[in-house]
């Protein structure tokens, strides 16, 4: 990473710019509710009717593979570049299990000790052909600890000192790095070089890859060889689906996608299983853009916790996005 990169770095997610973005979401929300568990425990696949049947749909078939991977394939070649910036609400409940599949960065540096703890967190992230730089900054409030933090009375049994500090990665199609930089006065960064995108996979940007990069070998849908279409149609959220589903790897993970043909083949729903339990599970929601046709616009995370209760983990927000603008390759340096 260049030094104009680095010194970025310690302004987090506001450094760069969009020069013709689009502003899509407005105003303030609230953070998922961390002490109440998500029902039913087992996610539902569709919708249901009133007597509690699978509201299928007979009147369109589902299409052949071939036909998924030609249509984003037509995408994904149309947008050269794009960048997106968000917001999201985070709760990170005790007793949070971290898939193998998709990493979630903050919840990894952060243990889920004794209670549970709401953030909200700013990020961004650009692309542009192979090359990605992805960042976030996260505020960590100052907890007692007994030790760095002492409560003269009550809990001391906290994180400790205050983190306030930003993420960064970057990949320019051969190397990369990232940098982890405290937004107060120490300690010093810590940097570590990379020969791939170290975020390409991360839980958190899988709406925004899904839509622009699906095919890519490294940002895309990588188990996508691995993965059939079901028999039929059913309804989610009100819109006709069908599934792209993975068998279970040899450990016993699968990961599905809900599909929707009539809107491009967009995907509304990625989960990620281990066996029979659904670990993790991403609602999509989308916008149209007049000439870009659906963008990712909002999404849900809920997970199932160590007691097997499912909680909803993440709302984010996009604010901003631009594609096919030109991005100046230091941004990736």
């Amino acid at each position: 990473m260049n030094a104009a990169i680095a010194a970025g770095a310690v302004a987090g997610a506001f450094v760069l710019g969009f020069p013709v973005a689009a502003d899509i979401i407005r105003g303030t929300h609230g953070a998922p509710n961390c002490s109440e568990p998500v029902a039913p425990t087992r996610g539902v696949v569709a919708d249901h009717d009133a007597a509690g049947r699978i509201r299928l749909d007979p009147s369109k078939s589902v299409p052949a593979k071939s036909e998924i991977i030609r249509a984003w394939r037509q995408r994904q070649d149309a947008i050269k570049s794009f960048r997106f910036a968000w917001v999201e609400e985070q709760c990170h409940a005790r007793g949070w299990i971290p898939n193998p599949r998709y990493p979630e960065r903050e919840w990894l540096a952060i243990p889920g000790l004794l209670s549970d703890r709401s953030y909200s967190v700013t990020k961004t992230l650009s692309v542009d052909g192979t090359m990605m730089r992805y960042s976030f900054e996260l505020d960590r409030k100052e907890e007692p600890d007994g030790i760095d933090v002492v409560a003269p009375q009550g809990d001391n049994q906290g994180l400790g000192v205050r983190r306030h500090y930003s993420y960064l990665s970057v990949f320019d199609g051969q190397r990369g790095g990232t940098r982890v930089s405290s937004l107060t006065s120490s300690p010093p960064a810590a940097i570590r070089r990379v020969e791939a995108p170290a975020d390409a996979q991360n839980l958190d940007t899988r709406a925004i890859l899904l839509a622009f990069r699906p095919l890519d070998g490294t940002m895309g849908h990588l188990l996508l060889d691995r993965a059939v279409t079901n028999e039929r149609r059913s309804f989610y959220r009100g819109r006709s689906v069908f599934l792209l589903e993975e068998r279970h790897d040899p450990s016993g993970w699968k990961t599905m996608l809900w599909v929707e043909p009539e809107r491009d083949f967009l995907v509304s729903r990625c989960a990620v299983y281990f066996e029979q339990k659904w670990i993790v599970d991403i609602d999509i929601d989308y916008q149209r853009d007049a000439r870009w046709g659906w963008i990712p616009s909002r999404w849900r995370v809920t997970e199932m916790l160590a007691d097997g209760s499912r909680r909803l983990v993440s709302e984010a927000r996009v604010s901003r996005y631009s594609i096919n603008q030109p991005i100046d390759i230091q941004e990736f340096k």
